[in-house]
């Protein structure tokens, strides 16, 4: 996954003489960002209406930052460390958001929970305030 790249490369960037392993996972994260798309777009079809909400956020956030990346790693690319580091930082901030708002998704709103198990009562996950969280014991 991409956030998992860039926040190593994050690490990178505070350890002097690191740059081109920092370099290389920023583009490690941009490498998989089409992989993530295809795996959230497939996710996005089971959804219900509230939480669609919630992934178009959660997409949102992640467009701006591996647009963020992509500046980081085009700077890098020629040699401009701190202006690499900076949107770097910046992408790192916003797809932390975006990480918060898909484990929101997942745990809070139930999100790809029990997906394979057929349940007697679909409202069992529902419960009686959909706005509520999920307990599905």
């Amino acid at each position: 996954m991409p956030i998992e790249a860039w926040l190593c490369s994050a690490v990178f960037d505070l350890v002097p003489g690191q740059e081109e392993p920092a370099r290389r996972l920023v583009a490690t994260g941009l490498a998989a960002v089409p992989v993530a798309v295809v795996l959230g777009l497939a996710d996005y079809a089971d959804l219900d209406r509230r939480q669609r909400r919630v992934g178009v956020a959660h997409a949102a956030a992640n467009a701006v930052a591996t647009t963020l990346f992509a500046v980081s790693y085009l700077a890098r690319r020629e040699g401009r460390l701190t202006r690499g580091k900076l949107p770097g930082a910046a992408g790192l901030a916003v797809a932390s958001a975006a990480g918060a708002l898909g484990g929101h998704l997942s745990y809070a709103q139930g999100a790809g929970a029990y997906r394979w198990q057929e349940l007697a009562d679909p409202a069992e996950l529902a419960g009686a305030d959909p706005a509520a969280p999920r307990d599905p014991a």
